[in-house]
């Protein structure tokens, strides 16, 4: 109820423009969950659904600036009046590692801003993850906190979709066909990275739950929200996550009987309605205008990893200035894209010790959820890879903060659950 009620505030926050007095109830729940000495998992909602509460967030650098603020003074007040730093966690190092080059890269930087601004991302995201892995306490139930987070996250997006597009004076699917969704506070391509999270954790809580009608409404209805964008990298995602995961359900499902009957329904129902939207003929324009965006074109990414291949092959060892430095040698060459719109290319701005400590990172993450015991870590397992390497192929998805905090508060999550738990 604790997160459907900051669902609620939230939306209607977006929809009737009350930052101000989103604002402060948003930090005296912070602080009264951090004074009443409950669950990280009542503080760390919070910011979480903050970031999605204003329409003219992006643009907006008072109210940017007073969020940042609130966030920081809250984690500074939690790690306070209630916490011990007593871990180093385990993917501090290849965290660390990354952070130091991009502070190394700046000999070939064009800027001091563009390796600040790439240093900043990486280590807000060090920061949080030694601030969860700290927080975060053995306790097996706080992988359906953490899988429901992401799920009420991903639907609140999806709800801001909806609301923007029956705002609009033309035709629903004129609207999807155009791109034309813009929420204030991401760009279309970003907004649903709480969607494309969100799939394999409700995944498992469908695997490990009784109700399950309730959590395949939220995976459809997340699934939505990745549709309404027409994206094709997280169409892609989409697709390859169900060919993974509905085995992945199977084989974990105690009750699989059931968890058939309740597919089979829940199919139905989903069949009944595609035929209703089809009545006003949405399903036949949607694919349709999925086709038109024509979705075997790939030169121009290929020109950017031309780019970056350069610009690596002038920069080989530390890198041709960080993370941000895309923007700058892509607008060189006249081309209107901020980055190489590929996780692998991004990472080598950092030169081969960045891709080193890349290659690291996932190496320990892999073995991190490896060594676990409980069922999750295969979701979770799924998640990364897919995420970081087939959305990937078209996104530099691991050098979104937004990204990288949502999957190491996951990955905080399961390193602090016991090796023994056997779900």
């Amino acid at each position: 109820m604790y997160l459907l009620a900051l669902l609620a505030i939230t939306f209607f926050s977006y929809i009737f423009e009350l930052q101000s007095y989103f604002l402060v109830i948003i930090a005296v729940i912070g602080v009264v969950n951090i004074v009443l000495k409950n669950s990280i998992f009542y503080v760390i909602p919070v910011p979480f659904f903050v970031q999605m509460s204003f329409s003219d967030l992006r643009d907006n650098v008072e109210i940017t600036t007073v969020y940042t603020v609130i966030l920081i003074l809250l984690i500074m007040f939690d790690l306070i009046q209630n916490r011990k730093i007593t871990k180093r966690g385990r993917l501090t190092l290849p965290l660390l590692l990354l952070s130091g080059v991009s502070i190394v890269t700046h000999i070939h930087s064009t800027s001091l801003f563009t390796t600040f601004a790439g240093f900043m991302q990486i280590t807000s995201v060090l920061g949080l993850y030694f601030y969860f892995v700290n927080t975060i306490d053995d306790d097996p139930k706080n992988i359906e906190y953490v899988s429901k987070i992401l799920m009420y996250l991903g639907a609140l997006v999806t709800l801001e979709m909806v609301y923007f597009i029956i705002q609009q004076d033309i035709f629903v699917i004129d609207v999807i066909r155009r791109r034309m969704i813009d929420l204030g506070w991401e760009n279309i391509n970003l907004v649903i990275y709480a969607n494309i999270i969100s799939i394999p954790l409700i995944a498992y809580l469908i695997s490990h739950s009784k109700i399950k009608f309730y959590y395949m409404f939220f995976a459809l209805f997340n699934s939505l929200g990745i549709l309404l964008t027409l994206s094709r990298s997280s169409l892609l995602t989409l697709g390859v996550f169900i060919i993974v995961l509905v085995p992945v359900m199977i084989l974990y499902e105690d009750h699989r009987r059931k968890l058939l009957i309740h597919g089979i329904i829940f199919l139905s129902v989903f069949a009944v309605g595609l035929y209703i939207a089809e009545e006003y003929e949405l399903v036949s324009q949607y694919i349709e205008a999925v086709l038109d965006r024509d979705l075997t074109y790939i030169q121009d990414r290929v020109a950017l990893l031309k780019i970056a291949l350069e610009e690596f092959k002038a920069h080989p060892i530390v890198g041709s200035g960080g993370l941000y430095s895309s923007r700058v040698h892509i607008g060189e060459t006249g081309n209107g894209a901020v980055n190489y719109h590929n996780t692998i290319a991004q990472a080598s701005t950092l030169g081969v010790i960045g891709l080193i400590g890349f290659t690291w990172l996932f190496i320990k993450k892999t073995r991190v959820l490896l060594q676990k015991q409980t069922s999750f870590k295969w979701f979770v397992l799924a998640l990364i890879y897919i995420t970081a390497f087939v959305n990937g192929m078209f996104q530099p998805m691991y050098f979104y903060t937004t990204y990288m905090i949502y999957i190491f508060l996951i990955l905080a999550v399961i390193e602090n659950v016991s090796p023994t738990l056997k779900k």
